[in-house]
């Protein structure tokens, strides 16, 4: 008979009956929407976060130190996509694990690298632009802040994961003795915690400080002040004398865009704020043990923040004017590409065809040139030579696909024939009789 581990170890003082026993197992329905919405993420997440990365890369005028922020958020997104998003799946979907005490640590570890440097990225966007726009003339002093800030992003999300990697351990469950069968559960130690100097509530609550709050408050306070700058130039500009019948249209095109810019900049915020709320209600009150875990409402409060990792690629990057046309650029290359493709593809067929045909005459053995020219309307021109083609076998007549509809059933080759069952519109035979 199998025995749970929960007195007979060194971890005599845990128990992971309640992990059982609130693993509970959820409807089809509810699992068949979890496994797409992951789907989703993972698909959507990635592409967009990698069309992102490619596109600053590949123009070297957006190579800029504040677009190396997008660059940075867009790499944090697309781990969340490829590696937290699929791993935080698996451990909702298989209760056990067998893949060892290393990796359990690493994948523990690698969720919360990722969601802090996504986090961060989007933190040191904000502040990057405020410095941007309310200190112009400073940019030796914006460069080497920048710097830090980058810098920051990567030392903070890696101090943070830390304790998580401590934990976090690859623990029997489960174990048949006389069949060789032992269950893991990998998940965080409670003695662990105990042998760390803060505890499991003070850490979830400076987490959600620093990985939630302070966000927040830097976005607002970063926003707000850019905002209140835009404005202040706007009535600025309002107040100039301009001279001239498109001043009013001048006036309307700045103040339509200081108000997409106000709604973009408190969209950001929103979406920030709305997509990790409930990932962070739900780490606090597990925290605080007012709610037992549940696998299924952690899957939809994950999902929500991940959510915010598919969205960022648009919020940051696409609504951006120089993104946007960058992409066109990209979209209209692979357009021109594929009909240069599919055009020599057809030139190639036509050409083979007509170096394979020749025209003979029954009484001489006069060959007949046959020219195939694609005219800009993409219609087909076939021009021949001023030789007799009454006396021509229809069975050698060039097989260009737009002439199978001519019967072969005759003898001779009349021009008013071709011109009566082939359409003047798609091609043209040019004949002359010696």
């Amino acid at each position: 008979m199998g025995t749970i581990a929960n007195g007979n170890d060194s971890q005599s003082d845990i128990s992971y009956e309640p992990i059982i026993a609130n693993h509970k197992r959820a409807p089809v329905w509810l699992g068949v929407i979890i496994a797409f919405a992951y789907s989703m993420v993972i698909i959507f997440g990635a592409f967009g976060n990698i069309l992102t990365i490619f596109i600053v890369l590949r123009n070297k005028s957006m190579r800029t130190v504040q677009n190396f922020f997008i660059i940075n958020l867009a790499l944090g997104d697309f781990m969340i996509c490829t590696i937290t998003a699929p791993i935080t799946f698996f451990n909702i979907s298989f209760t056990f694990w067998k893949y060892g005490n290393a990796l359990c640590k690493f994948v523990s570890s690698i969720g919360g690298f990722n969601i802090f440097l996504s986090t961060f990225s989007i933190t040191a966007i904000a502040l990057d632009r405020y410095f941007l726009v309310i200190f112009p003339t400073q940019q030796q002093r914006q460069k080497f802040f920048s710097i830090i800030l980058f810098a920051l992003i990567w030392i903070i999300s890696l101090l943070l994961s830390i304790p998580i990697v401590i934990v976090s351990s690859s623990t029997m469950f489960y174990e048949v003795e006389f069949c060789n069968l032992t269950l893991y559960l990998c998940n965080e130690n409670e003695l662990a915690w105990d042998k760390m100097p803060f505890s499991k509530l003070s850490y979830t609550i400076s987490i959600i400080v620093i990985h939630y709050a302070f966000p927040i408050v830097s976005m607002v306070f970063a926003y707000t002040k850019i905002a209140s700058r835009m404005h202040s130039r706007f009535v600025h500009r309002n107040n100039i004398k301009l001279i001239g019948e498109d001043a009013n249209n001048r006036r309307k095109h700045v103040a339509e865009r200081q108000r997409r810019t106000n709604f973009l900049l408190a969209s950001l915020v929103l979406l920030f704020a709305i997509a990790w709320l409930p990932f962070n209600i739900f780490h606090m009150l597990l925290s605080l043990k007012v709610i037992t875990y549940s696998g299924t409402l952690f899957a939809l409060c994950h999902l929500m923040g991940m959510m915010s990792a598919c969205l960022n690629p648009v919020c940051y990057a696409f609504f951006n004017q120089n993104f946007r046309n960058e992409l066109f650029i990209i979209l209209h290359k692979l357009k021109l590409r594929k009909n240069s493709n599919i055009n020599g593809i057809n030139r190639t067929e036509y050409s083979a065809t007509v170096k394979r045909s020749t025209c003979m005459g029954t009484n001489n053995t006069h060959h007949k040139s046959v020219s195939t020219v694609v005219m800009p309307d993409n219609s087909l021109k076939i021009s021949i030579d001023n030789r007799s083609i009454s006396q021509c076998n229809l069975d050698t007549i060039p097989m260009v696909p737009i002439l199978p509809q001519i019967s072969n059933t005759e003898n001779t080759l009349k021009p008013e024939n071709i011109l009566k069952r082939v359409g003047k519109n798609e091609i043209e035979v040019l004949l002359e009789k010696d």
